[in-house]
C-alpha cells in the first residue's frame, strides 16, 4: 500500500464536496498546511473534512460504497466527532474567522485547527504521509483519485482495516472530551494574519486556554455591595446605547429626520420655488426637539500593574500543563471578561500597566498575547495597556489620573507590603507555586489545594469577591 493510494482512499472516504472543482485544491492546501502543523498526523480524511467544513459547506455523509466495520466506524466518526464540531457554539466564529482571513492564510488556519482537535483528542499518531505525495494530488483529477481509492478499498486487503481503526479511535477519543473546541481555537483562527511563528501562536493558544479553565471554575454571578459611591457622567458617542431623552418640544432648528412630518403639506408638484422652501431659507420649519439629558452611571477603573519580577515565574510545577507566569495573566484575563459581564451597567474601564525594570522590557512578548487576547475591550475604548519603569511610579500615575474611583492591583513575585494613593482599594497577588491573594496591610490568603487551575480560580474569585464588595 503506497501513500498515493492511502491518500486517495482517504479522499474516496471524505465529504463529497471535497472532491468537487471548487473544494478540492483548498482542501489539500489544509491537508498539507496540517502536516506542517503535525507531522506524524494518520487521518488525512480528517483533514480533508475541517478543512471543507470551515468554508461554510453543510455536512453531508460520505458516500455509502462500502459496508461491513468500516461503514460502521465511518457512522461513528461523523455522529460523534464531525456532527459535534459543526454544532459546538463557537463553530460560527471559527467559520467566520476563517473567511476573514486573507487567502493565502486560510490553509494555515485549517492547519492549525487540525492539529489542536487532534491534540485534544489525544489519538496515537503514526501518519506516513510526506508532503510530496500530498502535492502530487494537485497534478491529478478528483474524480481520478476517488475511483482510485475506492477500487484499493476493494483490492488492498489491509487498507479497509488501517482506516477501520482510525475511525473508531477518533469516534472513541470524541466520546471521551467533553467539549472539543475552546476559545483558545476561535482566538487563534481571528488572529492567525498576525501571529507570525510558532512561539506567538503557542503562547496565545496557551492563555486562551488556562484562561478559559479559570473563567469556568468561577460563578455565574457574584453578590454586589449595595454602597453608592457617586455617579459620573457618560459619554454616549462612545456607548452602544440609544440618546437618553425622548421628544421634548418643537424648534426651527434640526436635522431632516426629526422634522414634523406636517410641514411636508407646504410642498407643491408644480412651483418653485413653493412654501415648503421659503420655510426652509427663512428657518421656520417645525422639527421636535430631544430632551439632551445626561446619563449618569458609577465611573470606576480597574488597574492592574505586572511587575517585571514576574520573568521570574516562567516556571513548569509538576503535574501542570503551563507556567506560572501564563495562569497569573489567565487570571487577570478571566477577571476582565467577568467584571465586563457583571458591571455592564457601570462606566468600566481597565488599565494593564506592564513594568519594564532596570533593563529591556521583560514581559514585552505577554504585552503583545494580552493585548490580541483583549482586543475586543480595546476596541471598545475600555480598555488601555501601558507600561512605568516601576511598580511604585505605576502606582502613583494611576492615583494620579484616576484617584479614588480606581481600584490597584499589583501581581508579583514577592507580596506588596504597602502602597500610598488616592484610590479605593490596594490588592496584592503573590505569584509562586501557592499563590497569595491579600487587601494590602491586610493578612492575605494563600490558595494551595488542588491543581493550578483550582487555585488560580480561587484567587480570581476572592479578588472579585473584593472588587465588587
Amino acid at each position: 500500500m503506497t501513500q498515493d493510494t492511502l491518500i486517495a482512499a482517504s479522499i474516496a472516504l471524505a465529504r463529497p464536496q471535497v472532491a468537487t472543482a471548487e473544494h478540492f485544491v483548498p482542501c489539500v492546501l489544509g491537508l498539507s498546511a496540517s502536516l506542517v502543523e503535525l507531522p506524524d498526523l494518520e487521518s488525512a480524511t480528517f483533514a480533508l473534512d475541517v478543512s471543507l467544513l470551515l468554508s461554510g459547506e453543510r455536512l453531508l455523509p460520505a458516500k455509502q460504497t462500502h459496508g461491513g466495520a468500516l461503514a460502521t466506524a465511518l457512522r461513528g466518526y461523523e455522529d460523534h466527532l464531525l456532527a459535534r464540531l459543526v454544532s459546538d457554539r463557537r463553530w460560527l466564529q471559527l467559520q467566520e474567522a476563517w473567511l476573514a482571513a486573507p487567502a493565502a492564510v486560510r490553509p494555515t488556519a485549517a492547519g492549525l485547527l487540525i492539529e489542536r482537535l487532534c491534540r485534544r483528542l489525544q489519538v496515537p499518531h503514526a501518519g506516513r504521509l510526506s508532503q510530496a505525495a500530498v502535492r502530487r494530488l494537485q497534478t491529478r483529477t478528483p474524480r481520478e483519485l476517488v475511483d482510485e481509492g475506492l477500487a484499493a478499498l476493494v483490492t488492498e486487503p489491509e487498507l479497509a482495516p488501517a482506516l477501520t481503526g482510525v475511525f473508531e479511535a477518533l469516534a472513541k477519543a470524541a466520546r471521551r472530551e467533553r467539549t472539543l473546541l475552546s476559545d483558545a481555537e476561535v482566538f487563534l483562527l481571528e488572529n492567525v494574519a498576525t501571529l507570525e511563528g510558532l512561539g506567538p501562536r503557542v503562547a496565545l493558544g496557551q492563555l486562551a486556554d488556562a484562561a478559559q479553565a479559570v473563567e469556568e471554575r468561577l460563578p455565574a454571578r457574584m453578590k454586589m455591595s449595595s454602597r453608592n459611591e457617586g455617579e459620573a457622567p457618560t459619554a454616549l458617542e462612545q456607548e452602544s446605547a440609544l440618546p437618553v431623552g425622548g421628544w421634548s418640544s418643537l424648534s426651527n432648528s434640526g436635522s431632516p429626520e426629526s422634522m414634523v412630518t406636517s410641514e411636508l403639506i407646504y410642498m407643491e408638484e408644480n412651483e418653485r420655488p413653493d412654501l415648503f422652501d421659503v420655510r426652509f431659507v427663512e428657518g421656520e420649519l417645525l422639527y421636535y426637539a430631544r430632551d439632551e439629558s445626561v446619563a449618569l452611571r458609577k465611573s470606576r477603573t480597574l488597574s492592574v500593574v505586572l511587575d517585571a519580577s514576574l520573568d521570574d515565574a516562567r516556571l513548569l510545577d509538576e503535574g501542570e500543563r503551563h507556567q506560572r507566569l501564563l495562569w497569573a495573566l489567565a487570571a487577570v484575563t478571566a477577571a476582565v471578561r467577568k467584571l465586563s459581564s457583571w458591571l455592564s451597567h457601570e462606566a468600566l474601564s481597565f488599565e494593564l500597566v506592564f513594568v519594564r525594570g532596570n533593563g529591556a522590557h521583560a514581559l514585552e512578548a505577554e504585552q503583545g498575547v494580552v493585548a490580541l487576547l483583549l482586543r475586543e475591550w480595546q476596541e471598545r475604548g475600555r480598555l488601555t495597556l501601558s507600561t512605568a519603569d516601576s511598580v511604585q511610579k505605576a502606582i502613583e500615575r494611576v492615583s494620579d489620573e484616576h484617584g479614588a474611583r480606581a481600584d490597584v492591583v499589583v501581581v508579583s513575585t514577592v507580596a506588596l507590603g504597602s502602597a500610598e494613593g488616592r484610590f479605593r482599594r490596594a490588592f496584592s497577588v503573590t505569584v509562586n507555586a501557592s499563590p497569595e491573594l491579600q487587601l494590602v496591610s491586610k493578612p492575605g490568603a494563600v490558595f494551595d489545594t488542588g491543581p493550578a487551575a483550582e487555585r488560580w480560580a480561587g484567587v480570581t474569585k476572592g479578588l472579585l469577591s473584593g472588587l465588587l464588595g
